[in-house]
């Protein structure tokens, strides 16, 4: 039997399941791609134990195909195929791949060996919108820890509930929350820790340019699903309890100055450049009505300094940043225009949206920042 795909679909298929293939394993078969046809629907799996991927190109063909090739490999040719139709077909455990003018062929394994996508059962299932999901991912995802050493903090609190869902990371130093307003069918609220890898490749196999387009989510004990007709992912949920975040966000923050973004955002980026590679940090002096942000760096006889005018009329407050966490939190937040909440040189910063009108308000958003300590230098 043959399939017939064209180029651009299969390979279109294949890089949005790579990311889930494991660099390095043990396992030899979880190197592999899976590839089976039928019903004119070409399914491509991929997995690492934890995470399993399967994306779907529309093909057409006689019969049934099944086999499992190298992923990495496999991609890497078929990227130098040239456009138009490709012919698959299996000899015994090789897969043979025919365009036009050319004929590769590659060894491939027996599919029986290939880790089948876990079920879920008794899990909740309801619809969430692909761009809030991915909304709500970018607002959280930054702020995930790498310290491998804590599990919990290395993924993403979701949290659910019958009129909204939210997502939360922090690393310690920096926070991102993100809570919209939805209809599910839950009776109860959930917590679940995501991984890092799965909202990662969420972000990357989804592409919603409609604010109605959904995606179908189950919940289960051990196991999450996302799906819609062209993919389905499964990822093993991260075990332990994640910390109480409402407890590091303060309550007391008389200090509230409002900026334009993109101002506040380029003069931070700019001076940064200056700042000591180390730890990157920026010094930021808030006056009546202005902003001044400076960056010394004694190795290189930099120095750097901005102005820009903000809305603020409280007593004269110094605070340091990292000049590159800053940046990125504002290059997150979507508003024209932010707040920053403050109370002492040593209190977390409140990074807030700041809308012109409450009808404009899509989400509840929040980001944290640590304060670094100014040295004499600086």
């Amino acid at each position: 039997m043959s399939v017939l795909i064209q180029k651009k679909d299969l390979c279109e298929a294949m890089q949005k399941a790579i990311p889930v293939v494991p660099t390095k394993t043990a396992l030899l078969i979880l190197s592999n791609f899976k590839l089976t046809y039928a019903d004119s629907v070409l399914e491509i799996s991929a997995t690492d134990a934890d995470h399993s991927l399967r994306v779907t190109a529309p093909a057409s063909g006689d019969g049934e195909l099944n086999i499992t090739v190298n992923a990495r490999k496999i991609l890497d040719q078929v990227k130098e195929l040239p456009e138009g139709a490709i012919k698959l077909s299996v000899d015994g455990l090789v897969l043979i791949m025919e365009t036009e003018k050319g004929f590769y062929k590659m060894a491939g394994a027996d599919p029986g060996d290939f880790p089948g996508i876990p079920e879920i059962d008794g899990g909740v299932d309801m619809n969430i919108g692909i761009f809030a999901l991915r909304d709500m991912i970018q607002k959280s995802l930054f702020a995930v820890s790498k310290d491998e050493s804590r599990a919990s903090l290395c993924g993403i609190l979701w949290e659910l509930s019958s009129d909204k869902a939210g997502m939360i990371a922090t690393d310690g130093h920096r926070l991102g929350y993100s809570f919209i307003g939805m209809n599910l069918p839950l009776k109860d609220s959930i917590s679940k820790i995501l991984s890092q890898k799965s909202v990662q490749t969420l972000q990357k196999i989804t592409d919603s340019k409609s604010q109605d387009e959904q995606i179908r989510v189950s919940v289960g004990e051990k196991y999450v699903s996302f799906s819609t007709p062209a993919f389905t992912m499964v990822s093993k949920l991260v075990e332990g309890q994640y910390p109480e975040y409402n407890k590091v966000i303060p309550k007391n923050n008389p200090k509230i100055i409002i900026a334009d973004r993109v101002a506040l955002l380029d003069a931070v980026r700019r001076v940064s450049v200056l700042a000591n590679q180390k730890n990157r940090l920026i010094k930021l002096v808030f006056t009546a009505g202005k902003m001044e942000a400076t960056a010394t760096n004694r190795e290189i006889g930099g120095d750097a300094r901005e102005t820009v005018d903000v809305q603020y009329n409280g007593e004269e407050h110094t605070v340091g940043f990292n000049g590159q966490l800053f940046t990125e939190i504002l290059g997150i937040v979507g508003t024209k225009s932010v707040r920053l909440e403050m109370n002492t040189q040593i209190s977390a910063c409140l990074i807030f949206p700041e809308y012109n009108e409450e009808k404009d308000k899509i989400s509840d958003d929040l980001f944290l920042l640590m304060p670094l300590r100014i040295m004499d230098e600086v």
